[in-house]
């Protein structure tokens, strides 16, 4: 198996091998035939790397939110469910997956963010429960 390291740089500088540096490892999506695994060394391509990857799940979970919300009358517990399990995945993947990648004002700026969204979550939740309550009132005879 070979491994190389890819440098973009003018200058010159001392190279160590990756196996003594700690960096960031990834595979690649299946389009490339013989690259099997990326490892990036440079802190900061890792931080924005890993922002971006945050970015992502946070923006797919303000859509599950949003559906849930405008769904109305249509949401169940399990919907309510799946949003809280992935806002709680985001938040572990913030605090103790990527913390040592990640800068700390963006750790305290999205955990802010998913705080708010718990914050809407729970209201989406008490007004699903409130409606179950009411069908089941509304059934007894």
């Amino acid at each position: 198996m070979n491994s190389y390291i890819l440098k973009n740089d003018d200058d010159e500088r001392k190279v160590l091998l990756y196996k003594e540096k700690t960096g960031y490892s990834f595979s690649p999506k299946n389009g490339y035939k013989r690259v099997k695994k990326i490892t990036v060394l440079d802190k900061g391509m890792v931080s924005s790397i890993l922002e971006d990857k945050v970015i992502k799940a946070y923006n797919r979970l303000i859509k599950v939110i949003y559906s849930l919300i405008t769904a109305g009358d249509e949401t169940t517990s399990g919907d309510v469910l799946m949003a809280y399990t992935e806002l709680d995945r985001i938040r572990n993947i913030l605090l103790y997956k990527y913390h040592e990648y990640l800068k700390k004002e963006f750790i305290e700026k999205y955990m802010k963010k998913l705080y708010i969204l718990e914050l809407e979550l729970k209201k989406v939740h008490v007004m699903e429960l409130t409606d179950e309550i009411e069908e089941e009132r509304g059934k007894s005879r």
